[in-house]
């Protein structure tokens, strides 16, 4: 099983044997970023995800965002806030003579307007989940609002600069959030880039917005290129028509030798896994789930597929969330004989075809991966393999990126057995999307009532030593349930033409914040 999965490695490392093509670099002042799939700029829905979120960040802006190198949130449409009322109010006071894109001026309305939409029940916005329990947003006056949860929430300014951009009112009042499609043919955003065009398929390019507050960005033009090839990518960056891309340990040693390339890395609070969908059989059996877990070298799958930095995870939480991390949770074992033992005990006995069946039901399922990230694509060929060996049906299904994420990403549980996927978050520990019941982000239907419980008391609480004590239980409790095989805490490795300057101490994604300031010669 370890043998094919280096022999495929083999393959993806004679890469590194294709001499490198004339140089095809931008000219100054034009950056050119890859990513995975097409966008559709929804401010609220964020259909597409990642790619979505990616351009989101740098043609909209939040209230605030994360500080380069420690990850504190920090000002961006808001200047300060203060806790009232014990946590459960929080003050805003907001960023003055800040134009949207069309020139009309920014100001507590707008706030009002998008953080309501977020948690109304008829918007189907991404993350909701991240402002549950907001009741209302009072505006005190045009530069200064009023968040009112209906219990402390220690965390809002942290969640506040995540995924949550400011959107237009004068725009968007009274039209039908989920489908703005006519919107998000050219989004009005407060970003430092706006919008210039689009062409499916192929890249998004957005010029330089000249009254940005900050001040007219660096950069003249933001061209993001679709591509949703691995492979692709790596070609263009060995031969200049990149300037940036994430790419996997096993790329970076095809292109170490590229002398126009630099590599940043950056470990994140995002753990990659391979997902049950806890509301199917028999993943609703939690032997079946343990057994697993158990039955994967999950060791070898990092030292040997993922490699690099990444650190094999030992349970839901990653090791950049610092103290909320639970350094005493030990990875489940490598252990056959111990999986075969709890299928059997569990009542699964071999049936003339050799797979294993109870109560007349063949145990096998579908393990969903998306396509173009061999990586990813290895990842889910050697666990089809090692569950085979336990004797259980396991189909390999390939998809495209837009088929994979809307199949995966449904609400209340999303139409897949098994996937491969990852969540990155706030540096906050509060999952309250991810591993409570009803989640917006909980695509695997995994419902614990003690979690749910302990979730809401961790959002509320602000004593550091309490918080931590708590996120603690929380993770031992669903490691114990298992809802997913983990297997690495995610690093990203940010390869980066080296005529790109200022690029702040940031993973990509936060790292787009603040993009006014990024440089290309």
């Amino acid at each position: 099983m370890a043998r094919s999965v280096l022999v495929v490695l083999l393959a993806l490392l004679a890469l590194a044997a294709t001499p490198p093509v004339a140089d095809a670099q931008a000219p100054p002042g034009v950056l050119r970023v890859s990513i995975i799939g097409d966008v559709t700029l929804n401010p609220f829905t964020q259909p597409q995800q990642l790619p979505t979120t990616q351009v989101l960040k740098v043609v909209f802006s939040t209230l605030t965002r994360y500080r380069p190198g420690d990850l504190q949130a920090v000002g961006d449409l808001a200047t300060s806030w203060q806790p009232l009322d014990g946590g459960k109010v929080w003050e805003f006071k907001l960023r003055r003579g800040v134009k949207w894109h069309d020139g009309k001026p920014f100001g507590a309305a707008d706030v009002k307007f998008t953080l309501e939409s977020v948690v109304n029940p008829g918007v189907k916005a991404l993350f909701r989940s991240a402002l549950k329990g907001l009741q209302r947003v009072e505006v005190v006056d045009d530069a200064t609002v009023r968040i009112v949860m209906e219990q402390p929430v220690a965390s809002l300014p942290i969640i506040l600069a995540w995924n949550i951009p400011m959107a237009p009112k004068h725009l968007l009042d009274g039209k039908d959030l989920n489908d703005l499609s006519d919107f998000a043919q050219k989004p009005i955003g407060t970003g430092p880039f706006r919008w210039k065009e689009a062409v499916k398929g192929s890249h998004i390019a957005l010029d330089a917005f000249p009254d940005y507050y900050g001040g007219a960005p660096k950069l003249k033009t933001l061209v993001f290129k679709v591509i949703p090839d691995i492979n692709t990518v790596v070609a263009q960056l060995r031969t200049g028509e990149l300037d940036m891309a994430v790419v996997e340990d096993v790329h970076r040693e095809t292109l170490v030798s590229t002398t126009h390339l630099g590599f940043k890395v950056t470990h994140l609070p995002s753990t990659f896994c391979i997902a049950f969908n806890n509301s199917r059989w028999p993943f609703t059996e939690r032997p079946v789930r343990h057994a697993l877990v158990h039955a994967l070298n999950r060791e070898l799958m990092v030292q040997r597929i993922v490699k690099g930095d990444s650190p094999l995870a030992t349970g839901p939480y990653a090791r950049a969330f610092g103290p909320f991390f639970h350094a005493g949770l030990k990875a489940y074992a490598y252990d056959v004989a111990r999986a075969k033992a709890l299928l059997a005990e569990a009542g699964f006995k071999p049936g003339s075809d050799g797979v294993l069946a109870k109560d007349g039901k063949r145990l096998g399922f579908e393990l969903m991966v998306d396509k173009g990230n061999p990586v990813r694509e290895q990842v889910a060929l050697y666990a089809q393999q090692a569950w085979k060996q336990l004797g259980i049906d396991v189909r390999l299904k390939v998809e495209e990126w837009s088929v994979y994420i809307k199949r995966g990403n449904q609400i209340p549980a999303g139409d897949y057995d098994a996937r491969t996927t990852w969540r990155i978050t706030p540096p906050d520990p509060d999952k309250t999307a991810e591993y409570t019941t009803g989640g917006i982000n909980n695509h695997y239907a995994y419902s614990n009532p003690e979690v749910d419980r302990l979730m809401a008391e961790g959002r509320a609480v602000t004593d550091q030593a309490k918080r931590v004590a708590i996120y603690h239980k929380i993770q031992e409790i669903i490691y114990a349930d298992a809802p997913h095989a983990w297997v690495n805490n995610q690093t990203e490795i940010l390869a980066m033409n080296k005529r790109v300057r200022d690029f702040p101490d940031l993973g990509l994604r936060d790292a787009l914040q603040w993009m006014q300031a990024v440089s290309a010669q």
